[in-house]
């Protein structure tokens, strides 16, 4: 294990000091947890990027677009049918809803 060092303003310091003391852990064990869950937050953001890009180009090559409240809808459905012990449609065989009037 290697050993780093970080300055911190006291205000940060103050902070985490007040934290962890709730936590009922020491400030260092709260640092080293935060450290440590940053690479694995930075990569589930970096892989929700990288799956709205292919996302985007599957849609602008004519892949299929489903409009807010058809997924809904969807969503609905799936959830029905999980409970009910039947199998959901497809997002493409769902009747989209009519919509509000004005």
């Amino acid at each position: 294990m290697s050993i780093h060092s970080v300055k911190l303003d006291e205000v940060t310091h103050l902070h985490i000091t007040t934290l962890a003391a709730r936590e009922g852990i020491a400030p260092h064990a709260l640092m080293a947890q935060a450290v440590g869950g940053e690479p694995a937050r930075i990569e589930e953001r970096q892989s929700f990027v990288e799956r709205a890009r292919q996302a985007q180009a599957r849609a602008e090559a004519g892949g299929p677009v489903h409009e807010g409240p058809a997924h809904a809808a969807h969503s609905r459905e799936c959830v029905h049918a999980a409970l009910n012990g039947s199998k959901p449609t497809t997002l493409a065989e769902v009747k989209k809803p009519a919509k509000a009037r004005a």
